[in-house]
C-alpha cells in the first residue's frame, strides 16, 4: 500500500515508512529497533521528528502522511490542500493507521 509525499508526490510503501524509514536516521540500531515498538503517539516526539528531518523526512501526525521527503527538490513546499486534507484525515480516523492508510491510497494522498 502507498501513500504519497504532499510535496513532491513520491509515492511511499507504508510498511517502509512503518518499519524501516528510522533506519536511515541517524538513530543506533537500538535506538530504531526500540522506536518500532513505541506506541502511535511517541513516535514522532520531538525528538524522533528532528532525527527524521536530518535525513529529509517531515510528517503530520502519523509517520504515513508524509509532509516532505527524502525525494523533494530542495525548496519545494507542500501542497497545502493535501496538507489539510491530511490532517483533516488524520483527525477524523485518530489511531487507525490501517484506516489512514487505505484513505491515503485510494485518493493517492
Amino acid at each position: 500500500m502507498d501513500v504519497h509525499c504532499s510535496t513532491c508526490g513520491e509515492p511511499w510503501d507504508v510498511y517502509h515508512l512503518w518499519h524501516d524509514a528510522i533506519y536511515e536516521t541517524g538513530l543506533t540500531v537500538n535506538e530504531a529497533k526500540a522506536w518500532c515498538s513505541l506506541p502511535q503517539k511517541q513516535k514522532l516526539s520531538d525528538h524522533y521528528r528532528r532525527e527524521f528531518r536530518a535525513v529529509g523526512w517531515e510528517f503530520g501526525q502519523s509517520v504515513i502522511n508524509v509532509t516532505r521527503c527524502p525525494a523533494c527538490p530542495k525548496g519545494a513546499e507542500p501542497d497545502l490542500e493535501k496538507v489539510l486534507t491530511k490532517a483533516a484525515i488524520e483527525e477524523l480516523l485518530g489511531d487507525d493507521e490501517d484506516g489512514l492508510a487505505a484513505t491515503f491510497e485510494d485518493y493517492r494522498l
